[in-house]
């Protein structure tokens, strides 16, 4: 029975482990197109540990990540990464400055120039973005062109989350796990001599 016990523990713990993935951010954006007329709504994500420009001198301002999943706007078009620079987001086709789509308000924590070494922390919120700049232009179709922003959603998951109350407790179980095999073993060593 005890031996059971100690198994489920050291089951819950890994379970803990693996619910303790790599960091992801995911953001829904509900957005408007068609003149205003209808609305929309696409996902991307990004691990914020991969940033491929900060702190290079000349990208102090830029956050730049490849995209996971890209988003998928009314007009088409997919991504490579987003930038986050100066309270704003933008996607690119490559990873580079030539930006593609930009949302005028991140509602996200960018930091400022001189906080040198400082990355962006994700956190989980829901907020209205700013306004919009669609290079595609509706992709020959002015009624799919992108003109403003409803809502962003952000749900950051893994690592860069703080913990839930159900991930503490997995830990907590699989701690106890640990200390019941450790009283075992000291148990049946000290009756073997």
């Amino acid at each position: 029975m005890r031996r059971s016990l100690c198994l489920l523990c050291l089951l819950l713990f890994g379970s803990y482990l693996a619910a303790r993935a790599d960091p992801l951010v995911t953001v829904t954006v509900n957005y408007i197109f068609h003149f205003g007329d209808d609305t929309g709504s696409t996902t991307f994500s990004f691990d914020p540990d991969k940033v491929f420009f900060y702190p290079q001198p000349n990208f102090q301002f830029d956050f730049i990540y490849p995209l996971i999943q890209s988003p998928i706007f009314s007009d088409g078009g997919s991504f490579a990464t987003v930038d986050f620079f100066s309270g704003s987001i933008a996607f690119s086709s490559e990873p580079n400055f030539i930006y593609d789509f930009i949302i005028d308000d991140s509602c996200q924590n960018i930091p400022p120039l001189n906080d040198t070494g400082a990355v962006p922390t994700f956190v989980t919120t829901t907020c209205h973005g700013g306004g919009v700049y669609d290079s595609f232009g509706g992709g020959g179709d002015p009624h799919s062109e992108v003109v403003g922003i409803d809502s962003l959603e952000y749900v950051v998951t893994g690592d860069a989350a703080t913990p839930e109350p159900s991930s503490l407790v997995l830990l907590g179980t699989g701690l106890a796990g640990f200390l019941q095999i450790g009283f075992c073993r000291m148990r049946a060593a000290r009756r073997a001599s």
